[in-house]
């Protein structure tokens, strides 16, 4: 079997058209990656790290069990700005 690499990502939501809202953007983001997994073989995702800044959004993300959806992406950015 082999293993999968992270895949990283950083989008930035200012070229022309930008998306309507923050979720769309999420939303096309999660969908482009999920896609790059699917070609590999690989179903779920598990998100190794996120940053949402100015609307740049860095995604880390490597094989895992779950889906890629905005709402895994919006409660791990919450998880990650509570205090330790």
């Amino acid at each position: 079997m082999n293993a999968a690499r992270p895949i990283q990502v950083a989008a930035c939501d200012r070229l022309c058209p930008p998306h309507m809202d923050l979720g769309a953007f999420v939303d096309s983001l999660c969908g482009a990656v999920a896609i790059e997994w699917r070609r590999a073989g690989i179903e779920g995702v598990r998100i190794l790290d996120a940053e949402l800044q100015d609307g740049v959004l860095l995604l880390i993300t490597e094989p895992g069990q779950a889906p890629l959806e905005r709402a895994a992406v919006k409660s791990f950015l919450e998880q990650k700005r509570q205090p330790s």
